[in-house]
């Protein structure tokens, strides 16, 4: 099973920009990484209204598409919401799982905070790092620099081997 880190944090504060960054450092140390991205707010769409992949799923079944260059799975997901299951299920051939958000899920974390955020709200888990402009007292704390950002992929690279 790969390892699974979630990066946390309010809207804004740089969860998207700080995993845009550790990829390609991740990946240039030969790990084999997937992102999970948090949608909390219902139904989103993959494909486009009137596309065949769209009528296949308002028909009712769940759609692959496949090309040379991508593979999507658009899947209704009413009984398995689960950060769990779906790594299990479907991501078993990759070393690490990014999760931008999933904060309730308990995973080791990287917090990304806001100025005056409360790190209190984010406590479920081990906290691995916080990225922040200032210094949080009892843990390790970067900033969204280059040489930090690396600091940060040294760390999790370090915990998945």
């Amino acid at each position: 099973m790969p390892e699974i880190v979630s990066v946390v944090g309010s809207p804004d504060s740089g969860k998207t920009t700080l995993i845009e960054k550790l990829v390609p450092i991740l990946m240039e140390k030969g790990l084999r990484v997937v992102v999970i991205k948090h949608h909390a707010h219902g139904d989103f769409d993959f494909d486009e209204e009137g596309k065949d992949s769209w009528k296949l799923y308002q028909a009712g079944a769940d759609v692959v598409v496949a090309s040379p260059f991508k593979i999507t799975l658009i899947r209704k997901s009413k009984d398995i919401y689960d950060l769990d299951y779906v790594v299990e299920r479907y991501l078993k051939d990759y070393d690490l799982v990014l999760t931008e958000g999933f904060n309730r899920h308990g995973k080791p974390r990287i917090v990304v905070l806001r100025p005056g955020d409360d790190i209190s709200r984010f406590k479920i888990g081990k906290i691995l790092a916080i990225v922040c402009e200032r210094d949080v007292e009892s843990y390790p704390t970067y900033r969204l620099t280059d040489e930090d950002v690396f600091r940060i992929a040294e760390l999790i690279f370090q915990m998945v081997s």
